[in-house]
């Protein structure tokens, strides 16, 4: 039950055991590109996907080389750990990074950007990340607005929807999303290892003009242009190997996806969320969260840190049951549940807080 990975699904994991394809041919290119067919149906959008495979922020890491020269401005939404660590890679790359600050347990507001916007000289072709799911607050937002208004300003505009993929509704096209991140083992309930994302037209034509200077081998998107346009003929539309397998589970975790319906899964997931909250304030304990941005994937309660990790291990030990503890100033402060995927359920939530109640009992 932690904010992921998350546990997949039998039929996914099944999918681990067939025969491992080789990165390259016309099967492994049939498979590969069903997989990016169907994540451009959960991403709703019809700008090409590609599948990297490298953990979740290095992704995010991706896309601050591609979009972010050096000594230029890029505003990052910062509201928690995972969001100001996109600070920390635009700086890495020699890049000014301009954070918009809010409160832990909240969003970024389109008043907070245009602020920020507004004191700087000139922002057309600048980047504008946003965590849509702030694993370490339980904090989700709608970037719609803000995107909108970033793309009438001439931005490049990048969303980090890794722990909301599968889980929380995700609309590229609609929200004006030039680079949309997402990944396999969270709500998806697919194997880590494995990160789809959408890249628009403008992206691409940006990065080209740019060729020569990212200062990448393996992560400068004109390397995967050129494996897409040169290499596919030969079914290799990247420019290196690929874990397959744990491709070919995404490609099942990802048609199940489908088959229960994006809305209903959507709805599936705020249910559990809901329900969670709900047991938990019946114990006692307090939502971290802002309620204007609760999350539908992760829900973030206070704890006493003199039994935080006590509390966590019982329920580990006593009824192998694994949430997750605070992160950078909220470590020993919050405990973190995750509800993606398979943990979304009645059964899983109701299971925890049961055991949530009686190691309580013991530890408070």
């Amino acid at each position: 039950m932690i904010p992921g990975p998350s546990e997949p699904e039998p039929e996914v994991l099944a999918e681990l055991s067939l025969p491992i394809l080789p990165h390259y041919g016309a099967r492994w290119l049939a498979v590969y590109n069903e997989t990016t067919a169907m994540m451009q149906k959960v991403f709703k959008t019809k700008n090409e996907v590609l599948i990297i495979p490298v953990p979740g922020q290095l992704a995010v890491e991706m896309a601050a080389l591609n979009l972010v020269s050096k000594g230029e401005e890029a505003f990052i939404c910062s509201n928690g750990l995972f969001s100001t660590s996109i600070i920390d890679s635009v700086r890495a790359i020699g890049g000014k990074p301009v954070p918009i600050v809010s409160p832990l347990g909240t969003g970024p507001t389109l008043d907070q950007v245009k602020a920020a916007l507004d004191a700087s000289k000139d922002v057309s072709g600048r980047s504008i990340f946003i965590v849509q799911n702030e694993t370490s607050t339980g904090a989700a937002v709608n970037p719609a607005e803000i995107f909108r208004y970033c793309k009438k300003k001439g931005m490049i505009t990048v969303l980090d929807s890794i722990s909301a993929i599968g889980g929380i509704d995700l609309r590229a096209d609609e929200w004006n999303v030039d680079y949309a991140i997402g990944y396999s083992s969270k709500a998806l309930g697919g194997v880590n290892g494995a990160d789809p994302i959408a890249v628009s037209r403008e992206v691409w034509e940006m990065v080209a003009k740019k060729k020569g200077k990212i200062r990448s081998t393996f992560l400068d998107l004109n390397a995967w242009r050129e494996a897409i346009d040169e290499d596919s003929s030969w079914g290799h539309p990247h420019p290196t190997s690929m874990p397959t397998s744990v491709i070919v589970a995404l490609r099942k975790a990802v048609s199940m996806a489908l088959e229960e319906g994006l809305e209903k899964r959507y709805r599936r997931h705020a249910d559990a969320a809901k329900e969670l909250r709900d047991g938990l304030r019946a114990l006692g304990l307090e939502v971290f969260t802002d309620p204007k941005f609760y999350s539908g994937t992760v829900t973030v309660a206070s704890v006493e840190g003199r039994w935080d990790a006590e509390l966590r291990q019982r329920l580990v030990t006593d009824y192998n049951i694994m949430i997750a503890g605070g992160l950078g100033p909220l470590k020993g402060k919050v405990i973190r549940i995750g509800t993606m995927g398979r943990s979304a359920r009645h059964e899983n939530v109701q299971l925890t807080l049961a055991a949530l109640s009686q190691v309580l009992s013991k530890v408070r």
